[in-house]
C-alpha cells in the first residue's frame, strides 16, 4: 500500500478514534455506545460505523445507547426530566450544513410513537467537521419546557464532544 493510500485510510478512520461522548455534568448521568455497526450508514460503505451517546437529568436511562428513540427511558421521564441523545454515523444523506449545537435552532416534533410526550422532541442535525460524518441530536422533554429547562438542556448540549477531524 502506497503512502497516499495509507493517508486516505487513516483520514477515514479519524472520526472513530474517539467515540462520541458527553462530558460529565453535575446532576446528570451519561452513557455511550462506543463505535458499533451502523443502523444508518450508507449502502456504499462496506461496514459503516456509528457512535451514540446520551445525557439524562431526573431519570434513569434504561435503553441501549443506540436506541432511537429511547422509549424505555422516555416512559419513565418525569415532568422535569430531560434526555439528550446523539449519534454520529458515516454518510452525509440529506445534510447541507454543519451541526450547530443550539437548542434555539432545533426543529420541534411531536413525540414519540411509543411514548407520547407533551414537551415533544427537538432535533438538530448536520454534518461533522470536514463532512466526515453525519450528526443527529434529539432532546426530549416530558412537559413543554420552560426557560430553566431549556437552559439546562443547552448546558447539556454544550457537553457533547463531537470528534474533530483534521483537514486533509
Amino acid at each position: 500500500m502506497g503512502i497516499t493510500a495509507l493517508f486516505v485510510a487513516a483520514a477515514a478512520f479519524v472520526p472513530w478514534a474517539h467515540p462520541l461522548a458527553f462530558q460529565p455534568l453535575a446532576g446528570w448521568t451519561t452513557g455511550a455506545s462506543g463505535n458499533v455497526s451502523s443502523l444508518y450508514g450508507p449502502a456504499h460503505v462496506r461496514a459503516p460505523k456509528e457512535s451514540a451517546a446520551w445525557i439524562a437529568r431526573n431519570v434513569r436511562y434504561r435503553d441501549q445507547a443506540t436506541a432511537d428513540p429511547p422509549d424505555k427511558t422516555l416512559m419513565h421521564l418525569p415532568a422535569n426530566g430531560i434526555v439528550v441523545w446523539a449519534v454520529i454515523f458515516q454518510g452525509l444523506s440529506r445534510e447541507h450544513w454543519g451541526i450547530v449545537l443550539r437548542l434555539s435552532r432545533a426543529t420541534h416534533f411531536s413525540c414519540c410513537e411509543g411514548v407520547p410526550l407533551r414537551g415533544g422532541e427537538y432535533e438538530l442535525h448536520g454534518y461533522g467537521p470536514n463532512r466526515a460524518y453525519t450528526v443527529y441530536v434529539r432532546i426530549y422533554f416530558r412537559s413543554p419546557p420552560n426557560a430553566a429547562m431549556r437552559a439546562q438542556a443547552q448546558h447539556a448540549l454544550n457537553q457533547l464532544k463531537v470528534p474533530w477531524v483534521r483537514p486533509s
